[in-house]
């Protein structure tokens, strides 16, 4: 029974280490970014509500034309969490923690903890931002329709189900930041270094992309697309059940070679 409760008891532990300053400040920045890439249309939301809404804030932050939503978002996740490797590995803190939990529950408690704090907190962020814009502006302008049929969730925004069109690219954006926070903790047990752990989500996020380009990969099957609610698969609720599995598993791979990038350097050192 006891060793049943161990995970649990870890993962717990671990995930209130999570919030600190670092994880409240992300959804600050997650708004911070959205306001950078529209910084010259958000004085109409003063100056002329009645003709914006929120969806066009988010549309060009995150799904089309935005660069702080797209490459600096996927940075801010690693924030709250995936730096504590580094931290753990440069305070010589690892090896105590790894007798006491074992390389399989650390490893499991670190990469679910590192998802959750990521996506949770670049998701607030997104909540946050939303919240805010709808005191000065709608949640979105029917007038706006027709700029909005090329991309997916549209039947949503047709119907007027506003309410269930954020939900889903919140959804969308919670996979972003735990994906992303993921990667970021692998890179972390390669190059030990706060800073590249930190920086490394915004670098590959731009180096997929391109790579989806030079590889000449159709857009209905490029995962930043969906993730972005940019392409879709095929049915709304297809394209979401595929992110989220996609995410899952690469979660779970990347989850994989942490802890055999673990084993490694605690068995040569």
């Amino acid at each position: 029974m006891e060793n049943k409760r161990a995970l649990p008891c870890l993962f717990g532990a671990e995930f209130r280490r999570s919030l600190t300053v670092r994880f409240l400040l992300v959804p600050v920045g997650v708004v911070l970014c959205i306001c950078l890439d529209t910084w010259n249309q958000i004085p109409f939301m003063w100056t002329s509500p009645e003709t914006m809404d929120v969806y066009y804030y988010w549309c060009n932050s995150f799904i089309f034309g935005g660069f702080y939503g797209i490459y600096v978002v996927p940075m801010l996740a690693a924030l709250p969490y995936a730096v504590s490797f580094c931290e753990e590995y440069n305070t010589n803190m690892l090896r105590v923690l790894l007798m006491k939990a074992g390389k399989k529950k650390y490893c499991m408690s670190k990469v679910l903890t590192t998802f959750l704090s990521g996506a949770l907190s670049v998701s607030a962020g997104g909540i946050t931002f939303i919240l805010l814009a709808n005191f000065f502006v709608q949640l979105f302008n029917r007038a706006r329709l027709p700029e909005t049929e090329a991309f997916p969730y549209y039947e949503f925004l047709l119907q007027g189900n506003v309410a269930c069109y954020f939900t889903a690219v919140i959804f969308l954006l919670f996979l972003t930041g735990g994906l992303w926070a993921t990667v970021a903790l692998l890179v972390s047990s390669y190059f030990p270094n706060i800073y590249v752990t930190a920086a490394s989500p915004l670098i590959l996020s731009f180096l997929t992309g391109r790579a989806y380009m030079v590889l000449k990969i159709p857009v209905r099957l490029r995962l930043d697309l969906w993730l972005q609610g940019r392409s879709s698969i095929g049915t709304d609720q297809l394209t979401i059940l595929c992110s989220a599995l996609v995410v899952l598993g690469l979660t779970v791979g990347f989850g994989i070679l942490f802890y055999q990038k673990l084993k490694r350097r605690v068995e040569n050192e």
